[in-house]
C-alpha cells in the first residue's frame, strides 16, 4: 500500500465541492464549463478543485476541441463514495 496516495486520496476527498463533482461526473463526462452552474462557483474555483482531484488520480481529462471533457479515472469510484457514505450514515447514528 502507497500511504502517501491514501493520503493524497483522502485529503481530495475531504471537500463537499470535489465530493460532488465526483457525485457529477458519475453521470458520466463533463465539461468544465458544465460544472460551473451546477456548483455555482467561480470557473476559477472548479479549475483548481478538479485539478486537486486529477493530481489524486480520481478525474481525468481529455480535449475536444477548446473545451476540456472531465470523466472518473477509475469506474470503482462510485463504490468508494457509497463505501463513504455508508460510514458516515453509521457514525450519524451512533
Amino acid at each position: 500500500m502507497d500511504e502517501k496516495k491514501v493520503a493524497q486520496i483522502a485529503k481530495a476527498l475531504a471537500s463537499p465541492v470535489r465530493v460532488r463533482i465526483l457525485r457529477i461526473l458519475e453521470e458520466g463526462e463533463r465539461c468544465g464549463c458544465e460544472l460551473v452552474p451546477l456548483l455555482s462557483l467561480d470557473p476559477s474555483v472548479v479549475s483548481r478543485h478538479l485539478a486537486v482531484l486529477s493530481r489524486a488520480g480520481l478525474v481525468e481529462s481529455r480535449r475536444d476541441g477548446v473545451r476540456i471533457l472531465w470523466r472518473l479515472a477509475n469506474p470503482e469510484i462510485p463504490t468508494l463514495l457509497r463505501c463513504l457514505d455508508s460510514l458516515a450514515c453509521e457514525r450519524e447514528a451512533v
